[in-house]
């Protein structure tokens, strides 16, 4: 707890209340509090999604994602089996593998499946296949090759060529072996829009197609508040199609000032008490004000009915007109929604695809170039504890006060070192950068230690950027493991334009780690 010279104890900046002491603190707490108190040797280990819920992100409610699954290969007397993928290759029991490993993938990321069992053979079949897709507003196809020597490929190239300009995203998954590969395979692939060809030998990737088309509709049926100035209208970010709502800062302060004295207030202070590592700068009062800024950011999520939620916090935090939300958008981030710093639009979505794509959250911080090293580096004084993953142990945190603000609580995650990562953004809703890298080490920020900046820092030493000084924009979204080919196959499933950070040509990378 923080005194001032004379020992006492020191005031809120924001309410001008006297800021409690541990004994205090648990007095509030309760008779029934101080028994799990000492149970725990702590204060209670509640999370805030049990006490809040979490948010409800599309394909978690009522409404999933189609998509529509067709095995390619001639009929019996047509197909020709000492060709590839030849007499050794059981066509039903390798059908059935396939169909298993997308059932299974469907029931863990909650899109519906419609799974035509009869191969598709001719085109006649093939047209009549893209039609039902049609007819039933499908959101995806997954066309599955089963043959080289006749029509396999063929089918692939009709559909392709009947679906037209039609926006309906196709996957084609060739298996290992069911194809002599030639460059020219590839060729209608890459130049026509909302494609992905997929060759590969793990059938498992199978499950990361069915996640990237998921990721597509789920970005396009995403809402995101964005709490900035006087706008109260919404904005559709195409090609994403996700919807911006905007927010009056006045009616997010009207609400701030409603929830004032929640039930939840308490509990949720509590835990982010109970999970921290440490605690250095902050008072308890500031915890609990921490605690009433994430109630609110909720209620205003409810209120404009998005999934995700954008402050410009900056001016209004500094000015101690609103209380820093970096806790809450840390809870939002870790529960598998989004909090997006500075009303930064463009972070955000990369954050919520980073999400729905990879599963795990991604944290937006501002750059910074070591020039002595060719290092990349990067702080924010809000981020996710759940960076490898939403069902991964968390990294750890220690509560702060906010580094511009001087006050508050806010957290400093602790990154792991040594940690494949990604650095990405969207440039505009059809362009998106990245590359890869290994975070080499966490940056402690301390009065007199000669180092500044937000309080989650880290360093990065990037893949193939031959000058860090290259690196363009501003927020960037930092995500563990390095993904550039699950983000390519979104992008040309998306209708997205890639590019590397530094704006050269993209090179493929080793295997994703």
């Amino acid at each position: 707890m923080r005194t001032d010279a004379s020992g006492g104890n020191k005031q809120s900046r924001r309410s001008g209340c006297p800021l409690m002491g541990r004994r205090q603190f648990l007095a509030r707490a309760g008779a029934a509090g101080g028994a799990a108190l000492a149970l725990n040797s702590g204060l209670f280990r509640w999370s805030v999604r049990k006490v809040m819920g979490k948010p409800v992100m599309p394909g978690e409610g009522d409404e999933h994602a189609l998509v529509r699954v067709g095995f390619i290969q001639s009929p019996p007397e047509v197909y020709h089996e000492m060709g590839w993928p030849g007499m050794e290759f059981d066509s039903d029991a390798s059908q059935a593998l396939y169909t298993e490993t997308l059932e299974q993938a469907a029931a863990a990321q909650g899109v519906t499946l419609d799974i035509q069992q009869e191969r598709l053979g001719g085109d006649d079949v093939m047209d009549a296949f893209l039609e039902e897709t049609l007819d039933a507003n499908a959101d995806g196809v997954i066309l599955v090759n089963m043959e080289a020597q006749t029509y396999g490929m063929q089918g692939m190239y009709r559909f392709l060529e009947q679906r037209g300009g039609q926006e309906l995203p196709l996957l084609g998954f060739v298996p290992h072996g069911t194809l002599h590969h030639h460059p020219g395979d590839y060729e209608p692939f890459r130049a026509a829009p909302y494609c992905f060809l997929a060759g590969s030998a793990d059938i498992d990737w199978l499950a990361t197609g069915l996640r990237i088309l998921n990721a597509r509709w789920q970005m396009a049926n995403t809402r995101l508040a964005v709490v900035t100035g006087d706008r109260d209208d919404e904005q559709t970010f195409e090609p994403l199609g996700t919807v911006i709502q905007y927010v009056p800062m006045q009616r997010y302060m009207e609400i701030e000032a409603e929830c004032e004295g929640a039930d939840e207030i308490e509990a949720i202070a509590r835990t982010y008490l109970d999970n921290a590592q440490d605690i250095l700068e902050p008072s308890e009062e500031e915890v609990f004000e921490a605690a009433h800024a994430t109630v609110a950011c909720r209620r205003v999520m409810e209120e404009a009915d998005c999934h995700a939620l954008s402050i410009n916090c900056f001016r209004p935090v500094t000015h101690q007109e609103i209380l820093p939300p970096c806790l809450g958008f840390m809870e939002l981030s870790d529960g598998g929604s989004a909090g997006v710093c500075e009303a930064d639009i463009l972070p955000g979505l990369t954050q919520l695809l980073s999400r729905y794509l990879l599963d795990k959250p991604g944290f937006l911080h501002n750059p910074i170039h070591d020039t002595t090293r060719n290092l990349y580096a990067g702080g924010h004084c809000t981020a996710p504890t759940r960076m490898a993953g939403f069902d991964e142990e968390p990294e750890p945190y220690i509560l702060r006060s906010h580094h511009e603000a001087g006050f508050g609580a806010v957290p400093q995650v602790l990154f792991t070192e040594g940690q494949p990562a990604t650095l990405w953004r969207f440039l505009s809703p059809d362009r998106l950068m990245l590359s890869t890298g290994t975070i080499v080490r966490n940056v402690d920020t301390h009065p007199h230690d000669g180092t500044g900046g937000c309080r989650t820092s880290f360093v990065m030493e990037m893949d193939d950027v031959e000058d860090v000084r290259d690196i363009r924009a501003h927020h960037k979204i930092l995500t563990y493991g390095k993904h550039l080919h699950t983000v390519r196959a979104w992008a040309s499933l998306a209708g997205v334009e890639l590019e590397d950070v530094t704006g050269n040509v993209m090179h493929y990378s080793k295997p994703e780690a």
